[in-house]
């Protein structure tokens, strides 16, 4: 049996959940590498040549390494378009994909930290604008539709989604109105029940650390 060209490089409990939804929405075979973000695996001189930054996920594509979840989504929706996770160059639908994809680590986890740590900037010396900026793009781009590009789910949904996830898991964003509806959605897909499955058997697998 040939082994997956497919490698996830994943921890519990970090942002490389979002890769391995998307490697269930893929529908390709794949290897998940897990380990324990506590014993510093991401800081070893092997995993630094993968990712210089040291972080989690990295995917590695039949000897490729990719890293950046904004990257990777694109990377593998391109790559295997089978799964039909991203409009093809020439479709209209690509540069709101893109913009989507991007949203969420540039925009929407910036904003997060203005939320948490109550950061004062002005809104027009900062990239992500303003906390409640960002809430009103999100929640328009999910209103009246099912998706981000319309009828189509598509990469940028799991990163959205999942970014989504994490503020309404904390309480910065509210569990009511078109933000929740659209992240019930998403909760509400096969492979992302999948994912969360595989990341409760590795959350047991590998358990925080004992203050």
């Amino acid at each position: 049996m040939t082994a997956p060209e497919l490698t996830l490089h994943y921890a519990p409990r970090t942002r490389s959940r979002t890769a391995l939804w998307l490697l269930e929405e893929l529908g390709q075979p794949y290897t998940l590498a897990s380990f324990d973000i506590n014993t510093g695996r991401h800081k070893q001189p092997d995993y630094l040549a993968l990712n210089p930054m040291g972080k989690v996920p990295v995917v590695v594509d039949g000897g490729v390494p990719v890293a950046e979840l904004g990257a990777i989504a694109i990377y593998l929706a391109d790559r295997y378009p089978a799964a039909e996770l991203a409009p093809a160059i020439d479709d209209p639908r690509r540069p709101d994909f893109l913009r989507w994809c991007f949203f969420s680590s540039a925009i929407m986890e910036p904003a997060y930290g203005e939320k948490f740590f109550k950061w004062t900037v002005p809104a027009r010396s900062v990239a992500w604008g303003s906390f409640d900026g960002m809430l009103e793009v999100l929640t328009a781009g999910v209103s009246d539709r099912e998706w981000l590009l319309g009828d189509t789910f598509s990469a940028a949904d799991v990163l959205v989604g999942s970014t989504l996830g994490f503020g309404l898991q904390f309480g910065a964003v509210p569990m009511t109105g078109p933000l929740a509806d659209y992240a019930a959605r998403c909760w509400d897909r096969p492979a992302w029940q999948r994912a969360a499955a595989i990341e409760a058997r590795e959350s047991e697998r590998f358990p925080m650390p004992t203050p």
